[in-house]
């Protein structure tokens, strides 16, 4: 879902229409082709059909900044051999000698993953935590690197495993046709890093405070909003049409499917810039969004600042920290950028944010 997409970039439409220069989107942009193209060839002849290098987080966002780390797995799908272990150690081993900062401690990333309960286990007793943070964040902030047939393959079996589940989609009396299986999941996890947040913060002993409640804040907060405009999408977006007509008529999904996909493969800026450019949303609250949104890039690329964020983590530090003020700053007018966008400007997105976004 990189920058490396075919997709025009709308985030480029959006700032020419705003009159705005977002400086800091552009050097993070830059600074994750940098990291790709390193990333290609470093990893290009990795693997098999069967298995995808994927990582996640500011690489997949399209948002590298000064002391981005690498969060990846090794997905598999397929028959489970033993090379696939030498893989995932031959990929941490390259990773390290280039100086990419490794994957926290939670077990989550920095392994081998297999597809099955990525694809099976929705919900219920065996999707832990670990496996829904892996499965939304594959359609939400993830890259292929290298070969990626492996990647497009559970990707699309995931989608289809949302849509095919979900019987208002294909028997469902009303009009609108919002994949709810999916939105619930997509909800399901932004409270559960909102949780997840509150624990860690007293079992890492308050380590990394403000950093991590700077990214819950903004780019957390981003992927959820622009998993939620993808949702939405499948109602208000034109080009949506003859999948929705497809879903009603002959009861499928699979043009639903390929249409979800598409939009999964473009980055969480793309997705909010395509809302902005698409319905009657206010310049005020697209600036509202995106200028707030440059400078906190601007912040976590800054050296200094982000070691600030870093080391904050009592109280007595966040009343010191400059870089701590700032991100309250552009925090609050980005939170009401989104507010306005789903529940004020467009009365379409508003009914449907009240209606299935709520309750």
């Amino acid at each position: 879902m990189s920058g490396l997409s075919s997709v025009p970039s709308r985030v480029d439409e959006l700032e020419a229409k705003l009159g705005s220069a977002w400086t800091s989107i552009r050097k993070a942009q830059a600074a994750t082709r940098r990291v790709e193209s390193e990333l290609a060839e470093r990893f290009a002849a990795l693997g098999s059909p069967d298995t995808s290098l994927v990582v996640f987080g500011s690489v997949a966002r399209d948002e590298v900044t000064s002391g981005s780390d690498l969060d990846w797995i090794l997905l598999i799908d397929g028959q489970s051999v033993p090379d696939h272990k030498n893989q995932e150690r031959e990929i941490e081993r390259l990773l390290v000698d280039r100086g990419f900062i490794a994957p926290g401690p939670s077990g989550v990333f920095g392994r081998m993953v297999g597809s099955h309960d990525l694809v099976h286990n929705i919900g219920g007793e065996d999707d832990l935590n670990s496996n829904t943070t892996r499965r939304v964040l594959l359609l939400l902030e993830s890259h292929p690197v290298g070969n990626r047939e492996a990647y497009d393959r559970v990707r699309r079996q995931i989608v289809r495993r949302y849509l095919g589940d979900d019987r208002g989609l294909t028997h469902g009396e009303s009009d609108v046709r919002i994949p709810r299986f999916l939105l619930n999941d997509l909800t399901r996890y932004w409270r559960t890093v909102t949780v997840d947040f509150v624990y860690k913060q007293r079992a890492d002993n308050d380590k990394k405070w403000a950093l991590r409640n700077a990214k819950l804040r903004m780019s957390r907060k981003l992927v959820f909003a622009a998993g939620l405009l993808r949702v939405f999408f499948c109602h208000l977006d034109p080009a949506a049409e003859p999948a929705r007509s497809e879903s009603i008529e002959g009861q499928s999904v699979s043009a639903l499917t390929a249409y979800l996909s598409g939009e999964f493969a473009t980055t969480p800026l793309e997705a909010i810039a395509k809302a902005c450019m698409m319905m009657n949303i206010e310049k005020d609250t697209a600036r509202a969004v995106f200028d707030n949104y440059d400078r906190f890039l601007e912040i976590l690329g800054d050296p200094e600042r982000r070691q600030d964020l870093s080391d904050a983590r009592t109280h007595d530090d966040l009343r010191k920290s400059a870089a701590w003020r700032e991100i309250r700053d552009v925090s609050r007018p980005f939170h009401e950028g989104l507010v306005n966008l789903f529940l004020r400007d467009d009365e379409r997105l508003k009914q449907l944010t009240m209606r299935y976004g709520i309750f």
